[in-house]
């Protein structure tokens, strides 16, 4: 079975494993229909010189360290930074998943760091973005060291990942650098999406929809949009069946009544597995990051 494919059929069943009554084993046939062509593509990419930074603590919690990996182009130059955040339904994954993403941001001229944060459902959502949050103010706390511009900083996530980079971005906290732009791939959100009585996130809000209704608004993205909401990069499968695509629709929707600028990719065909490695998407958001980083101060 080739490397993308363990990959991503693990991700599914991990998924499954953790009961979300959003997941169907459609998800795990798709993860199996990887192509190699696909890959060869993704590999080809890989060309300009980098170095890597692993294994790299930026926070301690009740004796457990939090880690994360940096990734830049290996020369002298100063670049922007963007933090990345792994998905796993809140609670499986690890910064590995994002290793080929962070890769390619730094071959297309990035200073990138993929973060981990602590998982449920031994630690409930407001924990994990306290990490990542924690992870944000590090990074841009290294950016001399890094020769990474911290007046030019960004979010990449996908999946949970990408709701965690969405709700840092448009629920900033004294202290934290100003975000220059964002990305965000198969993110919930909003929560819409569930049955109020749908136990499947339970493990990570500690109830349902029905039992703690203002726990759900408040974790979700779409509810803290204002003017000041950095600009998005929205991109879903079109036949995602974990994540339904109307989440990412509503939340370009509701970036552009409030006069913010967004974009939203919808990649033809493509279920929630095979849009994370969608080649095209990638390219988009990064050229979207190029844009909207070269206009910083």
């Amino acid at each position: 079975m080739h490397h993308w494919t363990r990959i991503l059929a693990h991700l599914a069943l991990l998924v499954v494993a953790r009961g979300l009554d959003i997941a169907t084993p459609l998800a795990i046939c798709e993860a199996q229909s990887i192509s190699q062509s696909v890959a060869q593509e993704l590999a080809s990419e890989i060309a300009r010189p980098i170095r890597a930074e692993r294994d790299l603590t930026f926070r301690r919690v009740a004796g457990e360290s939090i880690t994360a990996d940096m990734f830049r182009p290996d020369d002298d130059a100063s670049y922007p930074l963007v933090i990345v955040i792994h998905g796993g339904a809140w609670s499986a994954g690890n910064k590995w998943q994002v290793r080929d993403h962070a890769r390619e941001l730094a071959q297309a001229g990035f200073v990138a760091v993929a973060i981990n944060y602590r998982l449920a459902p031994a630690h409930p959502l407001s924990e994990q973005v306290d990490d990542c949050r924690a992870g944000l103010v590090w990074a841009a706390s290294q950016a001399d060291q890094w020769k990474a511009d911290a007046t030019r900083v960004c979010l990449w996530g996908y999946s949970a990942g990408g709701h965690l980079a969405s709700l840092l971005a448009t629920d900033p906290q004294p202290g934290e650098p100003p975000i220059c732009a964002v990305v965000a791939g198969g993110a919930p959100c909003d929560f819409e999406f569930l049955a109020l009585d749908s136990p499947g996130l339970v493990h990570v809000f500690g109830g349902t929809r029905a039992q703690i209704p203002d726990v759900y608004l408040q974790a979700s993205p779409i509810e803290h949009v204002t003017a000041k909401t950095p600009p998005f990069f929205l991109f879903h499968g079109e036949s995602d069946a974990l994540v339904p695509p109307s989440c990412s629709q509503r939340m370009h929707e509701r970036l552009r009544e409030m006069h913010v600028e967004s974009d939203y990719h919808l990649v033809p065909k493509r279920g929630h597995l095979l849009t994370f490695i969608d080649p095209q998407s990638r390219r988009l958001a990064i050229e979207f990051l190029r844009a909207h980083t070269s206009e910083a101060p």
